[in-house]
């Protein structure tokens, strides 16, 4: 790997985990400001939500929800981690099996799409 793509990586991976670390912190404003004017969330159930407007809402009914980084993969201009949550909306029974995916698409330092995907939803 060349230099330039190393910095790529370090750069989008960063840009990732910030964003991780501030739903982490219930931080909607660093939210904001991490995310594209166009940002766009998909739900595990595949539900679209654009804007960056909802956060507030998810962390006062979340405030305990955490995200827990297991792996982080880059490819392109996008992120995937790999990892687990707790304190989400879902079952904490369901929480302790599921695995979920999170991708990040990101375009000029913000994310513009972040995706979430889960191993056993619905079930």
């Amino acid at each position: 790997m060349s230099k330039p793509e190393n910095q790529l990586v370090k750069a989008l991976k960063s840009v990732a985990m910030e964003f991780v670390e501030a739903i982490n912190n219930g931080d909607s404003k660093a939210l904001i400001k991490l995310q594209t004017e166009g940002f766009t969330l998909i739900d595990a159930d595949g539900d679209v939500f654009r804007g960056r407007d909802g956060w507030e809402g998810y962390f006062s009914a979340y405030p305990k929800y955490r995200i827990h980084v297991q792996h982080v993969l880059t490819g392109g201009n996008g992120v995937a981690i790999i990892g687990k949550t707790t304190d989400s909306q879902v079952a904490r029974e369901i929480e302790e099996k599921e695995t979920v995916l999170w991708t990040a698409e990101i375009r000029n330092g913000l994310v513009a799409e972040w995706r979430l995907y889960t191993d056993i939803r619905g079930t």
